[in-house]
């Protein structure tokens, strides 16, 4: 105790707190909310520094900004390890903390029968996995900013492609771009539209086949999946894992970077959350609100139709979650993406709200 004391008094204490509380202030600092329209706060970046070719850029270039990080800024995964569901229970019950609980979100992906779950308090320290599934090369994705799950067939002009994260954003979107060992010949690609926005796969024109991909619960995820394998944290990232460094971030309808355009104002805010159906060439947007509303509940199932398919969703407006379970053939072409209503809406301004008639019963 006596040393104890004396330790106190020396202060020591103050400036080891004072140091963590600066670290994780650097770090947090990764990406600092500020309002729309303002420019970014970098770190001296340009866009022309990162080494792509805009040249034949096919939105507004001035649009294109650092996000704050360099060039693969974030660890992109490549067919990653995996946990079985018992594994997952094991590591909840050893571990100081929980891994996953049935509340957490995941990033859920199922192709011919195999079934994976992707942590999202993994996945905003990734944001891109390329993996393969099913037989399938998919790229999956999520981008905390539009809080956007997206997941492509990165299969692409013949060839099999690899992505990183760019470390540029467009419209507050993280652009992906497909790795290359020739300097200077790598695209940039949009997450959120799966196609190539600048460099040689923009002047071509190409695009990925979009596939169904859910912002579920775990416990939602779990229960239509029994079989799931789960993505497994690379050990060296354990601390970064147990940071939420948007968590201010989503409580706010504040952005990190430059919108144009925004929606209009409405019954929806910038930040709510949309689902995005899209089957036989045309989009069905559906905000997880209007059917909260139209079930009269924060949490339940709709059944209808979007997109000319019958669906049923579980929802959970809280959560942020929304599982589409179609119950017809959907056909070719049908896939799902989640997002941010504002992030949406920056590409298809033609969207002039999701109609609250889509969320009726």
């Amino acid at each position: 105790m006596a040393r104890v004391a004396s330790l106190v008094r020396s202060g020591w204490w103050v400036a080891a707190a004072f140091g963590a509380v600066v670290a994780a202030l650097l770090l947090l600092a990764l990406r600092t909310p500020r309002p729309a329209g303002q420019p970014p706060v970098g770190d001296g970046r340009t866009v022309s520094s990162y080494g792509f070719d805009l040249s034949t850029c096919v939105v507004p270039r001035e649009r294109i900004v650092p996000a704050g990080m360099h060039r693969d800024g974030l660890l992109a995964l490549d067919e990653p390890a995996m946990l079985t569901v018992a594994e997952v229970e094991t590591r909840n019950h050893e571990g100081r903390g929980k891994f996953l609980l049935g509340r957490d979100r995941v990033l859920g992906v199922e192709v011919a029968g195999d079934a994976r779950a992707y942590p999202l308090r993994l996945l905003r320290w990734h944001e891109v996995v390329n993996d393969r599934v099913g037989g399938r090369d998919l790229l999956v994705s999520y981008n905390p900013l539009c809080d956007s799950a997206v997941v492509c067939d990165r299969t692409a002009g013949g060839e099999t492609l690899a992505f990183g994260v760019s470390g540029l954003v467009y419209n507050s979107n993280l652009l992906l771009f497909d790795r290359r060992s020739q300097a200077g010949s790598s695209s940039l690609w949009s997450q959120l539209q799966g196609r190539a926005i600048a460099g040689p796969a923009a002047a071509a024109g190409a695009t990925m086949e979009l596939l169904p991909a859910a912002i579920a619960t775990w416990d939602q995820w779990r229960g239509r999946h029994p079989d799931t394998r789960v993505l497994a944290p690379v050990d060296r990232m354990r601390t970064l894992y147990k940071r939420d460094p948007y968590h201010s971030y989503f409580g706010s309808d504040l952005l990190h970077f430059p919108v144009e355009p925004l929606p209009p104002a409405g019954d929806l805010a910038l930040k709510d959350r949309v689902l995005v159906i899209s089957a036989g060439g045309r989009d069905t947007v559906v905000a997880l609100r209007h059917l909260a509303a139209g079930a009269g509940a924060g949490s339940g199932t709709w059944e209808g139709a979007a997109a000319g398919i019958p669906l049923r969703v579980q929802f959970d407006l809280d959560a942020g979650a929304a599982l589409v379970e179609p119950l017809a053939d959907p056909g070719p072409g049908f896939a799902t993406r989640q997002c941010f209503w504002f992030a949406w809406y920056a590409w298809h301004p033609e969207t002039l709200s999701p109609l609250p008639a889509v969320g009726q019963p």
